[in-house]
């Protein structure tokens, strides 16, 4: 009997890899993790830095290696593939070309980082991939687009959700907020420029709404890594006269209950930065029907009229489309329904695991 295929994933987000290394191992793998933090006994310990990374790889020699798209261990795998020929995968979930800015801003010449250095990084780790697989089609094409030398090694796989726990939220009251009051939720990540904009189309459109429907109240839920993006965001709203509508909260880890305590999602994200937002698996998984741009990789969650509406980046339109829909809640249900079984059937665990391992095979087949 031959020996199984023998795989290693560095610095996956934790439980999500964990999930992923169990799937495969079902499927015959052998699984080691490598990280920096996680469940202990579940992964290897390893420091994040250039040289812990390269010297543990170096000392391993497993038939491919899996990681993010993230600058450092994508770098020393491609150096481990230069230096000895064992391919590895990448697994991008977002658009590194719209995070150059914000990464080049401590630099002695920002612009010799933003427009010669990150760039020409990103090339030579992409160069090191046997394969990249994105998480979404729409960062396929945007990828390809960015780096056609690139192109045919791209694939895309979406990602697997976990169903059960945004099923299991619970309605709680939250502060502020009467609790017969229609609630629209929104739960996205500030942690590039580019990212907050779309909190300010939400704004904007809560105006509208508010004119004609006074006690209807807007959650935004933001998990923020740099407090500028929250500040710019609170002094934007604090000049707009729906201020009292809207509630910020961050860094929140009841997501689930917010979910349940909800009767509409409302998603909006700039063209350049987004790839296949996960608040708009986690929001159908629950439930809800979304109201979102057509921006990024949202209409590849979002059936437009079928499980919620894609609008475009204009607050008047997602206004009519957010009262349309709180003014007829059985369609509301309908489309929570229908969103939740797409996710159900398109972003399950089983069906990633399947898609990677499909691919793992292609690879060790054409080393033969």
């Amino acid at each position: 009997m031959s020996n199984p295929p023998d795989i290693a994933i560095l610095f996956g987000r934790p439980g999500r890899s964990d999930i992923l290394a169990e799937k495969l191992r079902a499927r015959g793998f052998r699984i080691t993790l490598y990280n920096n933090h996680g469940i202990p006994g579940t992964y290897v310990p390893l420091r994040f830095g250039l040289l812990p990374i390269l010297s543990r790889i170096l000392s391993t020699r497993h038939q491919i290696y899996l990681t993010p798209l993230s600058f450092v261990p994508s770098l020393c795998l491609a150096l481990n593939r230069g230096a000895r020929g064992i391919p590895c995968v990448l697994n991008a979930t977002g658009l590194k070309s719209a995070t150059y800015r914000d990464r080049s801003m401590h630099w002695t010449f920002p612009w010799l980082a933003e427009r010669w250095f990150y760039p020409t990084l990103m090339d030579r780790v992409l160069a090191g991939g046997a394969r990249i697989v994105c998480n979404s089609q729409y960062l396929q094409r945007r990828l390809g687009s960015e780096f056609p030398q690139y192109a045919h090694k791209m694939m895309t796989i979406y990602n697997g959700i976990e169903f059960n726990r945004y099923t299991s939220g619970r309605p709680i009251s939250i502060e502020g907020i009467p609790p017969d009051a229609p609630k629209l939720l929104s739960v996205t990540t500030w942690n590039y420029e580019g990212k907050a904009i779309g909190a300010k189309l939400l704004i904007d459109a809560m105006e509208m709404i508010t004119d004609k429907h006074p006690e209807v109240c807007l959650i935004i839920a933001a998990k923020i890594a740099h407090p500028r993006y929250a500040q710019e965001i609170e002094n934007y709203l604090a000049r707009k006269p729906q201020r009292k509508s809207i509630k910020l909260f961050y860094n929140q880890s009841n997501i689930p209950d917010l979910l349940a305590s909800s009767d509409l999602f409302v998603y909006a994200t700039p063209e350049s930065v987004d790839s296949l937002p996960r608040a708009l698996l986690e929001a159908h998984a629950a439930g809800l029907p979304i109201v979102s741009t057509a921006t990024a990789g949202c209409p590849e969650v979002v059936e437009d009229s079928i499980t919620g509406f894609l609008v475009p980046n204009d607050a008047e339109i997602f206004a009519n489309r957010m009262i349309d829909l709180l003014a007829h809640p059985e369609k509301r249900r309908e489309m929570g329904i229908r969103g939740r079984d797409r996710v159900r059937k398109l972003f399950d665990w089983d069906g990633m695991a399947e898609g990677y391992a499909n691919l793992f095979h292609g690879i060790l087949s054409n080393q033969k």
